[in-house]
């Protein structure tokens, strides 16, 4: 009965999040111009239809005086102030991939999912920007040709080599940020506060709009490179720029499509993975629930005994003793069991995914090699960028679909094991019994 209120939790969070980091805007870290999502403020709104219907605050306060106003805006003030500190302190298991999620003992799930859903749009951001790269170099290859006379490869390279060195070396930059922004903080803890995701987010927003006006500003500097550099006369250079801006801006324009559509992948992913994750919870949390019922009809049958005088008082109460001990013990043994084995086939699926993953890489970027090496460069500049931008998009779904079959096998692996578990735990309850 709560899955729905869970999905409808997914769903706001991950719609709200999916602007995070937009391709086409140079300044902005939004694209609706919205601050930062908040994981907290999703989770207090969760709670609400939870909570006994109140008075509209709005209309409370019109029936109050001026001094009360103030007194209940100051009230309200420092509860919202302490229910902030509240929810940005709790904290959650420190995941990086969805399968540790199914084996662990965190009691927020959501929140691991949530979590989950950000690094995806940190990883997207990233596919996103290395195409951007990569289709700036093609289009500064079909400019230059345009510009240069023929025959002069040996400035045709040391441009692009200059441009290529330059965006390697952005890129690293950045990737260094973004790591030490992911360490900072993190020590031995295998746990996370709220507080320090949304610290991190933030910071990763801030180094990512560095990082674009930081390409921009490289690409700015191409016409006074070629002029002071190659002495390439003024009116070529402008003319290259002018040209360049206006296919990158078209470019960009097929990332930002990308970027939509993309997320909408990536909501319905996490929506999906939240329900896996409800699944695995639900099927543990069934062993202290029969448990529970168990012991209920073995105290109640006790119960008969011992009014129909079979039993003494005291009898009944040993009995009951060590029927729940009996209990218990097995299901505290069932769930060290399955958290035990599914650690284990966790880190195996991990293993069989990074494998997966290693080859997936190798041959993508030989394809990628050999379609820009058969390709035109003084062909349509606008077929060729759609014809490569297919081509990336196509491997980044593969790499998506590569994911998402190892999460479900894993799902799949250690529902079985849980099941597996639980017959031996009734067993060992009708032993008992």
């Amino acid at each position: 009965e709560c899955e729905p209120s869970a999905n409808s939790n997914v769903t706001a969070f991950a719609l709200k999040a999916k602007v995070i980091y937009p391709i086409n805007q140079k300044f902005r870290p939004l694209a609706d111009g919205s601050s930062n999502p908040s994981l907290h403020e999703n989770l207090k709104q969760a709670v609400l239809p939870h909570q006994p219907a109140e008075a509209s605050p709005s209309s409370s306060l019109g029936s109050l005086s001026q001094a009360e106003k103030d007194d209940y805006s100051s009230s309200s003030s420092i509860h919202s102030a302490a229910s902030d500190d509240r929810f940005l302190s709790r904290t959650f298991l420190r995941v990086n991939a969805f399968p540790e999620v199914l084996a662990s003992e965190s009691v927020d799930i959501d929140l691991c999912i949530y979590s989950l859903h950000l690094k995806d749009l940190l990883h997207l951001d990233t596919a996103l920007r290395q195409e951007k790269h990569m289709m700036f170099i093609q289009i500064l290859k079909m400019c230059l040709l345009d510009l240069l006379p023929k025959k002069n490869d040996e400035l045709y390279q040391k441009i692009l080599s200059k441009q290529e060195n330059d965006l390697e070396e952005l890129e690293k930059g950045l990737q260094v940020k973004l790591s030490n922004t992911e360490m900072s903080g993190a020590g031995d803890s295998e746990y996370i506060t709220l507080a320090d995701v949304e610290k991190k987010e933030r910071e990763y927003s801030e180094q990512l709009i560095d990082n674009m006006e930081a390409f921009w500003k490289q690409m700015e500097n191409i016409q006074h490179f070629l002029v002071d550099q190659f002495k390439c006369s003024s009116s070529k250079a402008r003319q290259l720029m002018m040209t360049l801006t206006e296919r990158m801006i078209a470019a960009e324009g097929l990332l930002c499509d990308s970027q939509e559509l993309q997320a909408l992948d990536i909501l319905e992913r996490t929506m999906g993975r939240a329900h896996m994750a409800k699944v695995i919870e639900f099927l543990r949390l069934q062993v202290q629930e029969e448990t529970r019922c168990r012991l209920a009809a073995i105290a109640h049958g006790l119960e008969l005994l011992a009014g129909e005088g079979k039993l003494s008082g005291r009898q009944k109460e040993e009995l009951l003793t060590q029927q729940h001990k009996a209990f218990w013990q097995e299901a505290e043994c069932f769930s060290r069991e399955f958290v035990q084995q599914g650690k284990d086939l966790v880190k195996a699926s991990l293993a069989h995914q990074v494998e997966g993953t290693a080859k997936l890489a190798l041959a993508q970027e030989e394809e990628r090699r050999r379609f820009l090496a058969e390709a035109q460069p003084t062909a349509d500049p606008e077929k060729l960028l759609k014809a490569f931008h297919e081509v990336l998009e196509r491997q980044r779904l593969l790499r998506c679909d590569l994911e998402e079959e190892e999460n479900v096998r894993a799902t799949e692996a250690v529902v079985a094991l849980c099941q597996q578990a639980m017959r031996r735990h009734r067993d060992t309850g009708k032993e008992a019994v």
